[in-house]
């Protein structure tokens, strides 16, 4: 099981921007990795881990934010299609910190 976190949050002052920061770094602190600008996946093992997670996150939501949280099943994922124009450098989320058999 895959979540996705996609957000759009307000940096249109220094405070804004603390709580931009504020609410990535806990984003990147729970295992998510980032997969576009404002757009960061994690990996699963079940459905009540994603869950939890997200119950977890959410409300660390800023009051002027917006986050959407989703789930993808390994297939959905393994069906996903990327493409890159020419200067554009893939990136990957992290790599896990440890194997999750399921």
């Amino acid at each position: 099981m895959w979540v996705v976190a996609m957000f759009d949050l307000p940096t249109d002052s220094k405070e804004a921007r603390k709580r931009y920061t504020r609410f990535r770094n806990s984003l990147l602190k729970n295992g998510f990795g980032q997969l576009q600008y404002s757009v960061y996946i994690r990996h699963c093992a079940t459905i009540a881990n994603a869950e939890a997670l997200i119950e977890k996150i959410g409300p660390q939501t800023p009051s002027a934010g917006h986050v959407i949280f989703f789930y993808l099943t390994d297939k959905q994922y393994g069906m996903t299609r990327e493409f890159f124009g020419s200067k554009r450098v893939k990136k990957r989320p992290r790599k896990l910190a440890q194997i999750e058999m399921f």
